[in-house]
C-alpha cells in the first residue's frame, strides 16, 4: 500500500527489506542523452562530481528533453543525489504504471522504480519516456544506513500544500495550473469546526465548514471527504474561489468530513448514507444556518471515498443533487460477492435523479491484489454505462494522469464546473 505524503516519514523495517530484497535488480542503462553526456565528463575527469551534478539539476529537475522517436512525448529525467551510504534509491509515483509487474502484489518491488547509480559518482538517475500532457505527484525511497525514508525532491520547488508536500511534475502540454494557485493570506477562507457526534457511524465526526463570504445561505454545497487531502495537500476552498472569480461556477461553500470511516465497508456503506442526509446536512442547517438546494448539492471524494459518495447519492437522492467521484472504487464489492457490485444495484433512476460526474486516469490500468484485475479505467467505465443504462444522467472523464491527487484536483475542478457552471 502507499505509505502517504512525501517528506521524511521513516518506513517500517519490513518495507526496508523489502527494498533492501529488490533493490539487488540491475536497472536499464539511463539513456538520456544528459545522462550519457555526464557518464561521459566523468569518465574523462573523474572529480568533476559536483559539475556533474549542477549540470544535471540547473535550472530544476526533473529535466525534460524531447522524445526523439516520438514528438507526442517526453523524457523525464528523475535524479537524486546521495552520498557514501546510499543503498538504493526508487521512484514512487503513478507515471510507474507502465512499468509495473502485474499484478502487483508488493507495492514497492512490484510498482516502485530503481533509480541507477551513475558511475564514478553518488548521483542516481531514471529516464521515462511520458506523454506530455501528463500532471503527477512524485517522491523517492532513499535506502541508506539509517533505513528507508521517504523524500520530496529538493531540486524541484514545485510541490503540493504541507509540511511534507509530494513534489510536482507539470510536462508542458498539461492542464492550466492558475486554479490551483493558492490564495493569499487575506484572501483565506477560515474554516468554521463543527463536531457531530454520529449515532449511524459510531463516534465524533469532525468537520470544516467553509463559508464563502457574500454566498446565500441556499449556494451551492460542496461535500467533500478526507479533510487532509483537501484542506492541506490541495485545498479546495482554494479552488473553489478560483472557479468563482472567473465565473466558472456561482460561489459555493464548502464543507470537509475529516475521513471516510473504514468500518463502513461492512455495512455496504449505507452508514454514509444515514450519516449524510439524516445528519450532515440537518446540522449544518442548524448550527451553520446553511439552507442548500437538493440540485446543488454535491458530495464528492476520491477512490473508496467516490465509491461511498455515489452510494450516498443513489441511497438518497432527496437529499443529494450531484457526486463527483474520482477514481472511484468500482471494483469493490462486499465480503461473499462478486467483483463490482455497486453497478448491480442500480434500479431505474428516479425522476429527479443524482447527476453523476465519474473521473479516472488513463494510467489507472494497474491490476492489483486489492482490484483483482478490476482495473479503476475500466471500472469507471462499467459504471458509467450502468448508470446511463438505468436512466442517471451521468459521464466519465479520463484525465491524463493516474491515482494521484494531481490529477484528482483537475478533474475536481472540472466536475464542477460541468455540475454547477450552466447553474
Amino acid at each position: 500500500m502507499r505509505t502517504g505524503i512525501a517528506g521524511l516519514l521513516v518506513v517500517s523495517l519490513a518495507l526496508a527489506a523489502t527494498v533492501s530484497r529488490v533493490g539487488a535488480q540491475t536497472p536499464t542503462p539511463d539513456s538520456s542523452p544528459l545522462v550519457m553526456a555526464i557518464e561521459t565528463m566523468l569518465v574523462e575527469r573523474p572529480h568533476a562530481r559536483d559539475e556533474a551534478w549542477r549540470t544535471l539539476a540547473q535550472p530544476r529537475l526533473p529535466r525534460r528533453t524531447p522524445d526523439p522517436d516520438d514528438p507526442e512525448r517526453t523524457l523525464v529525467t528523475f535524479a537524486w543525489r546521495g552520498g557514501p551510504q546510499t543503498r538504493s534509491v526508487r521512484l514512487d509515483s503513478v507515471v510507474n504504471a507502465a512499468h509495473a509487474r502485474q499484478p502487483v502484489t508488493d507495492y514497492i518491488a512490484d510498482f516502485t522504480l530503481p533509480l541507477r547509480r551513475v558511475e564514478g559518482a553518488d548521483i542516481w538517475t531514471l529516464t521515462l519516456s511520458l506523454p506530455r500532457d501528463v500532471e503527477a505527484v512524485y517522491s523517492f525511497l532513499v535506502e541508506d544506513d539509517s533505513g528507508l525514508r521517504r523524500w520530496s525532491d529538493p531540486a524541484n520547488p514545485a510541490r503540493l500544500g504541507g509540511a511534507d508536500g509530494e513534489s510536482l511534475l507539470r510536462l508542458d502540454r498539461a492542464a492550466p495550473a492558475d486554479i490551483h494557485r493558492p490564495l493569499a493570506f487575506d484572501e483565506v477562507i477560515e474554516a468554521q469546526q463543527l463536531d457531530i457526534d454520529s449515532a449511524a457511524l459510531g463516534r465524533r465526526v469532525r468537520t470544516q465548514v467553509h463559508r464563502m463570504p457574500g454566498a446565500p445561505d441556499d449556494a451551492p454545497l460542496l461535500i467533500l471527504y478526507d479533510a487532509f487531502l483537501w484542506g492541506q495537500r490541495a485545498p479546495a476552498s482554494d479552488l473553489l474561489v478560483r472557479l468563482a472569480e472567473r465565473s466558472a461556477i456561482p460561489s459555493t461553500h464548502l464543507v470537509l468530513i475529516d475521513q471516510l470511516d473504514a468500518a463502513s465497508a461492512g455495512h455496504a456503506y449505507a452508514d454514509q448514507a444515514v450519516f449524510i442526509a439524516d445528519e450532515l446536512l440537518p446540522a449544518l442547517a442548524r448550527e451553520v444556518g446553511l439552507a442548500p438546494r437538493r440540485e446543488t448539492t454535491l458530495l464528492a471524494g476520491a477512490s473508496r471515498r467516490g465509491l461511498s459518495a455515489s452510494l450516498t447519492a443513489l441511497a438518497r437522492p432527496d437529499r443529494i443533487g450531484g457526486v463527483i467521484s474520482l477514481s472511484g472504487s468500482f471494483y469493490w464489492a462486499p465480503d461473499g460477492e462478486a467483483p463490482q457490485w455497486a453497478a448491480r444495484q442500480l434500479g431505474d433512476a428516479p425522476v429527479d435523479a443524482p447527476r453523476f460526474h465519474l473521473a479516472a486516469g488513463r494510467l489507472e490500468t494497474v491490476a492489483t491484489s486489492t482490484n483483482q484485475g478490476h482495473v479503476m479505467l475500466d471500472t469507471n467505465t462499467a459504471m458509467t454505462d450502468a448508470l446511463l443504462a438505468h436512466g442517471y444522467p451521468a459521464e466519465l472523464a479520463v484525465y491524463p494522469g493516474g491515482h494521484d491527487i494531481a490529477g484528482w484536483r483537475n478533474a475536481l475542478a472540472e466536475g464542477l464546473v460541468v455540475l454547477l457552471g450552466e447553474r
